[in-house]
């Protein structure tokens, strides 16, 4: 028989309100802390860009920011898409074939830098530190972190390398070396793939999610959604706006969305969230952001850079729907990309958005671009929609 507190556990009503809430917190909350450390970060990189954006001229910026465009296409390539690959081996316990993909990713990487180096006609003592990014991306081995589901330690990583990369914009801001500029970002991508090294072989925790074995049909097609995700916040900038400065300008704010959200989808795709509360987390902040930019572009421009342009202001407001679209587009990949139905949706989403952009006008007004740039976002999401909706249908039939 229970004894008595037992029993007045069971049947006091407000004590079963505790537990439910309780439960809530812990199965429905918790990205919380984790986008309050992601939060900080990117509040740390709003800063060094707002230390570079009243240091540095706007030609030297559109410069380095339109570099670091094409340094992210080549961490995206590097990374081939891999990373919830790598998270679904991890859980699994899959780690020979864990380790090929490792070794593919800095394969990719070498070729990477080595098409940059021979690429890019800046001086190359200014530029090299980048090239560190791509090397540093394929070696990281926060997959291992986030499969465990460990994600106070991928909070810790961010904001120490935010910390690091605020310390070396400082140093740039008040010595305005182009080296020290060139050195903000790959300073963040080293310090963080050395904590993330140092926890990843940290002793496991003795609790780790429970995960459904994946089906290997599944690879192909999680790598390509993975690429698209990657892809997407860098493909159109490159391919329509590059050699605009005010476009990489505005693309530097964009960015801050992409990564909140990438930081929010990796939390979700770890923990296999499905439903409302997967929507909530992701269309909430990019809702407000968007509202933001559409409101007050002439505020958050003049937040972060000191002389903005009326290019870059009108850039924001123009690409205010930007953020929610990209937030819905998150949450159409997260659906479909463990689907065995439609393993080459992705793949053929992204080829149709590189190749496509070399059939388009060229466009002189900025603002025009990043109109075009919306419709694009637009279309692909639509199309998303469409497959979700005809793999439904395909299913019920079946």
């Amino acid at each position: 028989m229970p004894t008595e507190p037992v029993l007045i556990w069971l049947t006091n009503p407000f004590c079963r309100a505790m537990d439910r809430w309780l439960s809530f917190i812990r199965s429905g909350l918790y990205p919380l802390w984790l986008i309050a450390a992601n939060m900080i970060a990117r509040l740390g990189g709003m800063l060094i860009l707002v230390l570079i954006g009243h240091a540095y001229s706007e030609s030297n910026l559109g410069s380095y920011f339109g570099l670091l465009a094409m340094i992210g296409l080549a961490v995206t390539a590097t990374q081939a898409g891999s990373g919830p690959l790598l998270v679904r081996l991890a859980q699994d316990r899959h780690f020979r074939t864990a380790a090929l993909v490792v070794a593919l990713r800095m394969l990719i990487a070498a070729i990477s830098v080595l098409l940059i180096t021979t690429t890019t006609s800046l001086p190359m003592g200014h530029y090299w530190p980048l090239v560190l990014i791509p090397l540093a991306a394929a070696l990281a081995p926060d997959w291992i972190i986030t499969a465990q589901t460990r994600f106070s330690r991928l909070g810790v990583i961010a904001v120490a390398g935010q910390v690091f990369g605020i310390a070396v914009a400082v140093w740039a801001s008040l010595t305005q070396s182009l080296w020290a500029l060139y050195m903000i970002a790959p300073a963040i991508s080293l310090v963080s793939l050395a904590l993330s090294t140092a926890f990843a072989f940290e002793p496991p925790p003795t609790r780790t999610a429970e995960v459904v074995p994946t089906d290997k049909g599944i690879h192909f097609g999680l790598v390509g959604f993975t690429l698209l995700a990657g892809f997407v916040p860098n493909l159109d900038f490159v391919l329509l706006g590059f050699g605009n400065d005010a476009m990489f300008l505005a693309q530097r704010i964009f960015l801050f969305c992409a990564g909140l959200i990438a930081a929010i989808a990796s939390t979700l795709f770890a923990k296999q969230q499905t439903g409302k509360l997967r929507d909530i987390w992701l269309l909430a902040p990019m809702a407000i952001i968007s509202g933001l930019l559409f409101l007050f572009p002439t505020s958050v421009a003049h937040l972060v850079y000191n002389a903005p342009s009326d290019d870059l202001i009108g850039i924001l407001q123009a690409g205010a729907i930007w953020p929610i679209l990209l937030a819905v587009l998150t949450r159409q990949i997260l659906i479909l990309q463990e689907n065995p139905a439609a393993r080459w949706i992705g793949w053929l989403c992204l080829v149709t958005m590189a190749t496509s952009a070399f059939g388009l006008p060229s466009l002189a007004a900025t603002t025009d671009i990043m109109v075009l740039i919306v419709f694009r976002m637009a279309c692909l999401v639509l199309i998303l929609f469409a497959c979700q909706k005809a793999l439904i249908k395909q299913q019920v039939l079946a």
